[in-house]
């Protein structure tokens, strides 16, 4: 709040009488107001603040009301009155609510284009390797290239085409020639979960890594020790079982990959970019944070001999047909089976497996559904 919306604050105060207490701090940046009476609010000329944090928008002036909205840092919200309590009421997309002052600041002429409310869109991605300047404009100097897939979080949008951002803690703009809007995608805020789904609509967070990460015990087509060897412990554990389980059934297994971490998936795509173009690329590559080699908990398996690695020639093998019969005893399902495109968007897969747990796994399996189906989500 400026120096003069302070005084403004106060002067009303005084008139009203109203007594508060402030108590602690809130979550995500909101602050919780207890009254002694009804918090009092002030009409006032209509004036844009700019968000300077993530921000709940609240259906009255208290963090104990219903969240009506949540707006990214750097949207702007028109106030017409302002609560005793240190509130505002303010307009947003048509609807009314409530902000607390302390994570906005007045609007204040600049030299930068004129930003708009933040786009909808979830997610937003390059599609090139991409230059994140200080203006917008290329006459600003370069403070971080992106890869092609890199997730952007887009703050505003300029009236000349181009997007603030932040990454990595650093406010820039980029080109939205290069950006796109991802519809529909979300980030999911449970990527620790056993049973989390990753897929073309549900990604990881940005640069996500699993904290358990493990060696697996299984041999594999390589001799290396490097991190497609990893797994997390609960389906290291779990794999090894399923390997010792089908050697004594005569069926022997060896792994091809496993983990893949963020910068490698990200790597890849962006050298398919390079080669194909975005939208190729997209149709035979995960997009960063969309595989479900990043979680830890998949795996591409084959034929002890090698052969057939991450291949359609693997489908309707014996270890294949043992996969399909016995995956679900140790807890992994066949994460692409056949006939299920149009759900998972990827083709049959048989040398795919993903760990969610033997319940989980089993139901899956006696049911013929797929994770999705299985959760009723896309």
């Amino acid at each position: 709040m400026t120096e003069v919306n302070k005084q403004r604050f106060y002067k009303k105060l005084a008139v009203t009488g109203l007594a508060f207490t402030l108590v602690g701090a809130g979550t995500l940046g909101l602050h919780s107001l207890h009254f002694t009476g009804e918090p009092t609010v002030a009409s006032a000329a209509a004036e844009t603040y700019t968000t300077t944090a993530n921000l709940n928008i609240r259906s009255a002036p208290s963090t104990s009301n219903a969240i009506i909205a949540t707006v990214k840092q750097g949207t702007q919200l028109t106030s017409t009155a302002q609560a005793a309590n240190g509130w505002l009421k303010v307009s947003y997309q048509g609807k009314t609510g409530y902000v607390s002052t302390q994570y906005v600041k007045e609007s204040t002429g600049s030299s930068e284009p004129a930003p708009a409310p933040t786009p909808e869109a979830s997610v937003y991605v390059a599609t090139a390797n991409l230059n994140v300047r200080t203006t917008a404009s290329t006459s600003g100097a370069v403070i971080a290239t992106l890869k092609a897939g890199t997730q952007i979080d887009v703050t505003a949008k300029a009236a000349n085409g181009w997007l603030k951002i932040t990454y990595q803690g650093k406010v820039g703009y980029v080109s939205g020639q290069y950006v796109r809007a991802l519809a529909g995608m979300k980030v999911v805020s449970n990527p620790e979960s056993i049973q989390v789904v990753v897929n073309k609509q549900n990604k990881l967070p940005e640069n996500y890594v699993p904290k358990d990460l493990v060696y697996t015990t299984i041999p594999f087509t390589f001799k290396e020790q490097t991190e497609k060897k990893k797994m997390r412990s609960e389906a290291a554990a779990a794999i090894a079982q399923l390997f010792a389980g089908a050697k004594k059934q005569g069926v022997t297994l060896l792994g091809v990959s496993a983990y893949r971490s963020h910068a490698t998936q990200s790597a890849l795509f962006s050298s398919y970019v390079q080669r194909d173009g975005y939208d190729k690329a997209a149709t035979y590559s995960a997009l960063p944070g969309t595989s479900e080699h990043e979680t830890g908990l998949g795996i591409d398996v084959t034929k002890g001999d090698g052969t057939c690695a991450a291949q359609d020639c693997f489908g309707g093998t014996k270890e294949a047909d043992w996969l399909d019969a016995h995956a679900a005893e140790y807890g992994f399902i066949i994460r692409y089976p056949k006939g299920k495109d149009a759900v998972t968007d990827y083709k049959y897969e048989p040398w795919h497996l993903r760990y969610v747990g033997k319940p989980v796994a089993q139901a899956i399996k006696s049911k013929g559904i797929t994770l999705e189906e299985y959760y009723g989500i896309k």
